[in-house]
């Protein structure tokens, strides 16, 4: 793809990251309110849908115009397409700034995450991976995409009490199942590749908070702990918004928000169930559209040797070497149809090569390239019709002693062409 087609992707991504990212911002308290949290945090997925759906890959269509015939000798078996025109400057300069602030934003991310899991020191295994600190400002926090581990703080038994603990551990737990890290992953890339974007970093903020907010209420739905214990729970929590790449129960989100949080009710099922349907709908739906903007067509004026770049047919044929048992092929090609394996009586490598051209009148050019060890035998060249059988022989004939039938040495092949 040319500079200025990935320019105007990446312009249309930061497009729908701006509706999107601004739409989720504004709307996520009126979500919650009326959704409840799940389901509020669910919907933040249509904001990397949206940026996706923008960077789908373009499929060119071709359509081919037959122009004059011209001779053979001149014939040009490529299509004739006017070169492009080279992309301004400012564009290729423009990717490079973007390229090199995602890749540099992505190194901050690295090292701090890097910096974040020395800085909490040796872990005690305590089993079931849940392991212990030496610090107790450090945790509770999950970490770890490939092998996710709980990091409980160093005071941990001695700051919350039994109930507390089966809290913590629950919310922790809870974000280990639904892989919150992979989706947390997710959005520190769609930081670092608009890292030039003024809501990205807020957006990460709100993202991460909703996060929380949904993990506190699936906790109380699933796990039977009361309010009361989770908001002491809460308030016993070191407040960490260090934690580049990970789940902290204390992190992101205002303590007063999440204990408010506490006391809302539980969405319906059928809400959640109307948020899964949306969000299919709305990634057909955008599918649906990426494809259709994303297809290029392009019209070729072709003469009749290149417009088989752009026609299939299915070939049928078996080809022999030095009168030896025939290879049968049925396959079907668009272009040139090279043919290797073949050896001929003394065991020298042999190749065919087939290019096909359509004719104005009907028939079909067939050219034929065949050489033994590397050097060129012979390039005929014959019409050939539609579902007709043609016979190819080349090379010399022995007559046996008594007999009429003579037998060739050389390249011998049998042919049947149809358009696909």
């Amino acid at each position: 793809m040319s500079a200025a087609g990935l320019l105007l992707r990446l312009g249309l991504a930061t497009l729908a990251f701006t509706l999107l990212a601004g739409a989720m911002m504004l709307a996520r308290r009126q979500l919650r309110l009326r959704l409840g949290a799940s389901a509020a945090y669910a919907l933040w997925l249509l904001v990397p849908l949206g940026v996706a759906l923008c960077c789908w890959p373009v499929h060119r269509e071709l359509i081919y115009i037959p122009a004059l015939e011209i001779a053979a000798a001149h014939a040009d078996p490529a299509p004739q397409i006017v070169a492009a025109v080279a992309a301004p400057q400012w564009q290729a300069g423009v990717l490079l700034v973007w390229l090199l602030g995602a890749a540099g934003s992505l190194l901050v991310l690295c090292r701090r995450q890097h910096a974040f899991v020395r800085s909490l020191g040796p872990l005690r295994a305590e089993g079931a991976g849940v392991w212990t600190g030496s610090r107790p400002d450090a945790g509770p926090v999950l970490v770890g995409l490939l092998r996710p581990r709980i990091v409980l703080p160093a005071d941990f038994t001695r700051r919350y009490g039994e109930r507390e603990q089966a809290a913590v551990l629950a919310h922790e737990r809870l974000h280990r199942r639904r892989g919150d890290l992979w989706w947390n992953a997710l959005a520190a890339l769609l930081r670092c590749a608009f890292w030039f974007h003024p809501l990205a970093a807020a957006a990460q903020r709100r993202y991460l908070a909703d996060q929380e907010l949904a993990c506190d209420s699936a906790v109380l739905r699933q796990a039977g702990i009361t309010p009361r214990t989770y908001a002491e729970a809460l308030l016993k929590t070191q407040l960490d918004a260090g934690v580049p790449l990970g789940c902290g129960m204390g992190a992101a989100s205002s303590l007063q928000e999440r204990i408010r949080n506490l006391g809302q009710r539980a969405a319906p099922r059928r809400a959640r169930l109307v948020v899964a349907l949306a969000l299919a709908a709305a990634t057909a739906a955008g599918a649906s559209l990426a494809w259709a903007a994303s297809l290029d067509t392009v019209t070729v004026a072709v003469t009749p040797a290149a417009a088989a770049a752009g026609k299939a047919y299915r070939v049928v044929l078996d080809i022999s070497v030095d009168d030896a048992a025939p290879r049968h092929l049925e396959r079907v090609v668009r272009g040139p149809l090279h043919l290797d394996g073949l050896r001929d009586a003394e065991g020298h490598a042999c190749s065919a090569e087939l290019s096909f051209s359509p004719m104005s009148s009907g028939a079909i050019d067939v050219r034929l390239r065949l050489g033994c060890d590397g050097r060129p035998v012979s390039t005929p060249r014959l019409l050939a019709r539609a579902g007709d059988p043609v016979t190819v022989t080349v090379g010399e004939s022995i007559r046996k002693p008594g007999a009429f039938l003579a037998t060739t040495r050389g390249f011998k092949l049998r042919m049947k062409l149809q358009p696909a």
